[in-house]
């Protein structure tokens, strides 16, 4: 049974960065939360700024005059009209905005420290020791506290409201306090020396010198970096104190860089308004350059990451969670089998994420575990199977012929929807290309993929082998670029009819019609493919429009995945976010997409529909029953006509409903065939209840995990359906 490797999951979520720092926060010594505090700025919340602001910032109306903004060389900003002036932002933020009460909880106190010299480094330190509970007492030579910031150039009273935080914190200062002689802070459990006169044999990162207990720091360049190493040093202590490593995961403390991926193509040049923030209106103009660095590619590609508002690093947490802690139970199992598997995310990903291969491997673990909810996918493989049954499955060498150089494979869609379409193309091929042609028809076998079946899966790509064997291992010519890659490793060389079609010529047609290409997600890794389909619709006298997302980059229409089966809303939230902004007919290679985008009132075109059908756009999509009939009457017709093999035709009971229940029996994803056996098997066993005043018969059946209820009457040799129900219930 295939497992969810943690080790695995670590690896793939360290290729999601979305939640690495922006560019400007690495570069902050003190990693202030920029976005954040942009982001409340620009909207008129001050207070909200001030609080993300003063969350890092331990000095933070000192800091938000005398910053040096080390965060505007690395401003994505930068080459787009200028970095961000945060600290003008920040002042604004400190100006305006109330800071918003804390909830502080209760420190057990930790030890004692003693810190020399009251300077920003100095008082930093003192400040975050005692919000670790620490009891400190700091040492200054001169009569108030401050250093170098006295001399700085700031109002004095920014430097006294960044002391009042000390009023509540367990810190005594001492003035006029000159230590020369260490030994009288020997009582102490930790002794920072803040002097400005660092130790030759003090650490860069974590301030350690060879004595033990003793810190120390100074001689920094700026007064933000002097601010963050009195974070740094504070950290050091407590490890110090509480007998812990000082030195473990801190080699990235000084990293002033960051793998966030944000995309720019599409980011439009903008100046400042003022040389300077003065006031609330420059500061929220300022603010509102920010452009609130974030990855989130995949999301804004893919309406599934859309719907569910996560990225996925999120997503690879939840699904492991649920396959491991709560071991299939209904947690996720809904964002499971919403997925359509299209690799998309892996394309888009800056670092080549896929989040597909994650969610398939749990649909299969869900399987195997018996904990794949029945409804899910059950419709779809039955159709599969349905394709691959004696009723629609069939494969003969080209009339005429005992041998075969190729094979065409249309796929269960094209022949479900467009039967006429795939006789012509069948036709059409044997008559262009020497040495044979014979025909397949049936399912690769995606459905049982994408819903976890791995061993029908496997049964089914052995089953397609031993046919192709038997007819002398052609080439294989598939119309789908799904099945080219499922028959990959069953056959020895699977060409799309694209290629094909373009060396061979196609009818001399002429369609003159505007379409926009919808590429098939099969075709991601194609590029022959999808160019073969660009110079074919050249050939037609198409005019090509390429939407925003093509090529290796488009998204699934809704198809793929099955997620039409298991979560329908989202299915045509697939298919809207490919046809937005989209006037002209959607001209896809994949009948699935077709389908799609037709049952959602879009006029699409199938390319082969182009070239050998009467279709340009405004034909529906035939509804489940119909698709399962064409491929019936498809091997009929070509058996008959090609073959000259009659098959003897079935005994079907005739059913008749109103449009309306037709429509309600393919949202309930209710066949006429599963009303057929309600019905035969109802009468043969006198096994219905009869209402006396309307006649209606009331029958049900369970077939597979579904039992269907069925409202009937007999009309002359057909019978009248009112109405149809299905439910997962057993009855007893």
């Amino acid at each position: 049974m295939k497992t969810l490797d943690q080790d695995k999951l670590l690896e793939l979520e360290a290729l999601c960065v979305q939640e690495q720092p922006p560019a400007a926060m690495a570069a902050c010594p003190l990693r202030v939360e920029c976005r954040t505090v942009c982001q409340a700025v620009a909207d008129g919340k001050y207070d909200v700024a001030r609080s993300a602001y003063t969350k890092t910032v331990p000095l933070p109306h000192v800091l938000s005059h005398l910053c040096d903004m080390p965060c505007a060389s690395s401003c994505v900003r930068k080459d787009y009209g200028g970095s961000i002036n945060l600290r003008g932002v920040e002042w604004a933020a400190m100006q305006f905005g109330k800071q918003l009460p804390r909830r502080r909880l209760p420190m057990r106190k930790s030890g004692t420290a003693a810190v020399v010299g009251a300077g920003p480094f100095g008082l930093t330190a003192a400040l975050e020791l005692a919000r670790k509970g620490f009891s400190v007492t700091v040492y200054e030579k001169n009569a108030r506290a401050g250093g170098s910031l006295l001399e700085a150039n700031l109002p004095r009273e920014a430097i006294d409201e960044d002391l009042k935080q000390f009023s509540n914190e367990d810190v005594t200062f001492l003035f006029n306090e000159n230590i020369d002689d260490l030994d009288v802070l020997s009582d102490y459990d930790a002794v920072l020396l803040a002097t400005g006169n660092v130790r030759d044999d003090s650490d860069p990162v974590t301030m350690i010198t060879s004595v033990d207990g003793i810190f120390s720091g100074g001689d920094f360049p700026s007064l933000i970096e002097a601010l963050a190493a009195g974070k740094r040093v504070s950290n050091t202590i407590n490890r110090y104190v509480k007998r812990v490593s000082m030195t473990a995961e801190r080699g990235d403390e000084l990293k002033r860089t960051t793998s966030l991926h944000v995309e720019t193509k599409d980011l439009v040049f903008m100046p400042p308004q003022t040389e300077d923030v003065t006031d609330r209106e420059s500061a929220e103009a300022e603010a509102s350059r920010c452009i609130l660095c974030e990855c989130m590619e995949c999301v804004k590609a893919c309406a599934f990451m859309m719907h569910y508002k996560r990225y996925p690093k999120l997503y690879l947490r939840e699904v492991y969670n649920n396959l491991s802690i709560a071991m299939g139970d209904r947690i996720s199992n809904k964002l499971i089998n919403s997925c359509s598997l299209c690799d998309q995310c892996a394309v888009i990903c800056p670092h080549g994420l896929n989040l597909g291969e994650w969610i398939q491997t749990a649909r299969e673990i869900m399987v195997s575990m018996d904990k794949m909810p029945p409804p899910a996918f059950e419709f779809a493989v039955n159709d599969m199977r349905q394709s691959n049954s004696e009723s629609s499955f069939f494969a003969r060498h080209q009339p005429g012929t005992d041998k075969s150089r190729y094979l065409f494979f249309p796929g269960c869609q094209l022949g479900a929807s467009a039967p006429d379409v795939v006789e012509k193309t069948y036709d059409y091929l044997c008559r262009s290309i020497d040495g044979g042609v014979a025909f397949m028809h049936g399912c690769c076998g995606i459905m049982a993929k994408w819903a976890g079946e791995t061993e029908l899966f496997d049964e089914t790509k052995a089953m397609l082998k031993n046919e192709w064997e038997t007819l002398g291992r052609p080439i294989v010519i598939v119309a789908c670029s799904t099945c080219r890659k499922s028959l990959a490793d069953v056959v020895d060389d699977v060409r799309d009819i694209w290629t094909v079609l373009l060396e061979t010529g196609i009818p001399d047609t002429k369609r003159n019609l505007p379409v926009t290409i919808h590429d098939a997600c099969g075709a991601r890794d194609q590029e022959e493919t999808r160019q073969a389909v660009r110079d074919l619709l050249l050939q037609l006298g198409c005019r090509v429009q390429e939407p925003k997302f093509s090529g290796e980059k488009t998204p699934c229409c809704g198809y793929g995945g099955l997620v039409q089966f298991s979560h329908n809303d989202l299915a045509n939230k697939m298919t809207e976010f490919c046809l937005r902004d989209v006037d002209e007919t959607r001209l896809t290679y994949c009948m699935g997409c077709r389908d799609r985008f037709s049952k959602v009132g879009a006029r699409a075109v199938h390319l082969l529909e182009l070239i050998f059908g009467t279709n340009t756009g405004d034909e529906r999509a035939p509804g489940y029953s119909l698709r399962q009939d064409n491929r019936v009457l498809l091997k009929r017709s070509m058996l008959r006509d090609l073959w000259h093999e009659e098959l003897e035709e079935e005994d079907r009971l005739i059913l008749i409903y109103d449009d309306d229940l037709g429509e309600l029996l393919e949202k309930r994803l209710i066949l006429e065939e599963d009303i057929r056996k309600v019905i035969e098997e109802a009468e043969a066993t006198s096994r219905f209840i009869e209402e006396v005043k309307s006649g209606l018969r009331i029958a049900y059946k369970q077939i597979g995990h579904v039992t269907y209820w069925v409202y009937y009457a007999p009309e002359g040799e057909a019978w009248r359906v009112r109405r149809a129900y299905s439910h997962r219930m057993e009855i007893r």
